[in-house]
């Protein structure tokens, strides 16, 4: 009986319990901070959640910040600030400008991998009004009895500015300074300027202002899309009081954000600094084309659509595509064309294509950084000619069409043509022009059956360049035969019998005498 309750009351302290609840208090307006550490040099950095109310079997009830690591992915609101060393286990909450509705129970939730491994922690809030205060005892300077300044008998004499000439009376400035002078307070923000900008990240520094009579702690670095506000959405991370220089990495593409910061000190924060705005430079795309369709038109003709891909994968303004286009073969590859198409078109017909015969295409998207990935191979058969005669739709007129005897070279307006041996296929990031070794084509003036024979006359230029020297040497060999065999016939006296036969090794003219 006493294993089974025992067992019971384990089971109900690894779900509903699991920390002490600590009670601290605090005024309106001040910064106060719920303790929440863990053992990081064990564990290694975790994922933390605060919540107000008690901690659930899972997350956070009612969540105000979480954190992944060293990053922070959800803050309910800009005064919830992790001022701890994150890298150290230090994930205490710290609130800023403390109000009465802050009051309450808050959770800390440290995700231990295992079951029933989280660290849990309750922590109690009480924020009271903040006191009335009665003003310190003023000693004038001619006494030093300790009193309260009374209002003076006789009328001063007037007094008279030294940024002018007008006469008046001091108003209670000399009092002020006296009361101010040497309090801590927080501190000034910073100034933030811009370093570097690349397409990943941006590099800001910055310089400190006023520290509020108490050193400065640290800095406050926030960044966020330009179409958030800085309550949702937001990025921060606290730096060390004593650099002056940071970046903000794994950002988007030509994407815009806001970036700003506040100087900590034993006081609180100071109010936020300027707000940058910066756009991250242009990276090639993260995406192929969308929709990518064949459509065959006739039996020489066969048209391609697509849409641009995602906005969101773009990473910058779509300059053009890149086609590829050749025929199919699974055992082999074969010569492909490519296009350059910069008009801004998502369509282009392939036409002077062979009858029923398959032809594969693939679509890169290209921006000013160059292209994107690849679409999906598709493959796509031209008609025969049964089946373009039994047609009802139309088919969209073809330019004249020229002959191609050595020549491969033409013109076009819209689009760019090339045609390459290749042997592997493009990689994402590679730059439109470092295409140098291929010869621009006009989209009209091409010959069916180039892609077969680019191989063969290639192989023809190799075949003549052998041959020549071949020959060369061999008529050689030859005329060095006969005139060996010719010496050897005129010391055997055997050139008469040369000469008679109207042989064409013969010199003379007549016969020579006996």
């Amino acid at each position: 009986m006493d294993s089974y309750i025992s067992c019971c009351w384990l089971v109900l302290y690894l779900f509903f319990g699991g920390g002490s609840t600590v009670t601290i208090q605090g005024y309106v307006g001040d910064v106060v901070t719920l303790t929440c550490k863990y053992d990081a040099r064990h564990y290694g950095t975790l994922s933390v959640c605060w919540g107000r109310g008690h901690i659930p079997n899972s997350g956070c009830g009612n969540e105000v910040l979480r954190t992944e690591g060293v990053k922070v992915t959800h803050r309910a609101s800009v005064r919830y600030n992790l001022q701890g060393d994150l890298r150290a286990g230090d994930v205490s909450l710290t609130i800023t400008q403390a109000q009465v509705k802050d009051s309450g129970l808050y959770g800390c939730r440290v995700d231990i991998p295992g079951w029933f491994n989280d660290q849990k922690h309750h922590l109690a809030l009480v924020i009271k009004p903040a006191p009335e205060t009665t003003p310190e005892p003023w000693i004038p300077r001619e006494s030093t009895t300790v009193g309260y300044p009374k209002a003076p008998e006789t009328t001063p004499e007037p007094w008279i500015s030294r940024e002018s000439t007008t006469v008046g009376y001091p108003k209670e400035q000399t009092t002020t300074m006296q009361t101010t002078m040497g309090l801590s307070v927080p501190p000034d923000p910073p100034r933030v300027a811009i370093r570097e900008i690349s397409a990943r990240s941006i590099s800001v520094w910055w310089s400190a202002g006023f520290d509020g009579n108490t050193p400065i702690t640290g800095f406050h670095l926030e960044c966020k899309s330009q179409s958030d506000s800085w309550v949702d959405g937001v990025r921060g991370s606290n730096i060390l009081p004593w650099k002056r220089e940071t970046a903000v990495n794994d950002l988007r593409p030509f994407h815009t954000y806001n970036i700003r910061m506040f100087t900590k000190n034993d006081m609180g924060l100071s109010k936020p600094s300027n707000e940058l705005t910066i756009t991250t430079k242009e990276a090639a795309p993260d995406g192929p084309p969308q929709d990518v369709k064949l459509e065959a038109l006739s039996s020489h003709s066969i048209r391609v659509t697509w849409r641009a891909p995602e906005l969101s994968l773009q990473n910058g303004l779509i300059r053009g595509y890149q086609l590829r286009y050749g025929e199919y073969s699974p055992q082999e590859r074969l010569p492909v064309r490519v296009v350059h198409l910069m008009d801004g078109s998502e369509s282009f017909t392939m036409n002077n294509l062979q009858e029923a015969t398959k032809y594969s295409v693939t679509l890169h998207t290209i921006n000013r950084a160059g292209l994107g990935p690849s679409s999906q191979e598709l493959v796509c058969s031209t008609l025969t000619n049964d089946d373009q005669q039994h047609m009802t739709t139309t088919q969209a007129t073809t330019a004249l069409q020229t002959e191609h005897s050595t020549s491969t070279i033409g013109t076009t307006t819209s689009s760019t043509e090339t045609w390459l041996l290749v042997t592997d296929s493009p990689t994402q990031g590679q730059r439109v022009d470092d295409f140098s070794t291929t010869r621009a084509l006009s989209n009209s003036t091409t010959d069916p059956a180039l892609s077969k024979k680019l191989g063969t006359e290639e192989q023809s230029g190799h075949l003549v360049a052998i041959l020549v020297p071949v020959l060369v040497l061999g008529l050689l060999v030859v005329m060095a035969i006969i005139w060996q065999f010719r010496r050897t016939t005129l010391k055997k006296g055997n050139w008469k019998i040369l000469w008679k036969n109207n042989d064409f090794l013969s010199f003379g003219d007549s016969e020579p005498a006996l």
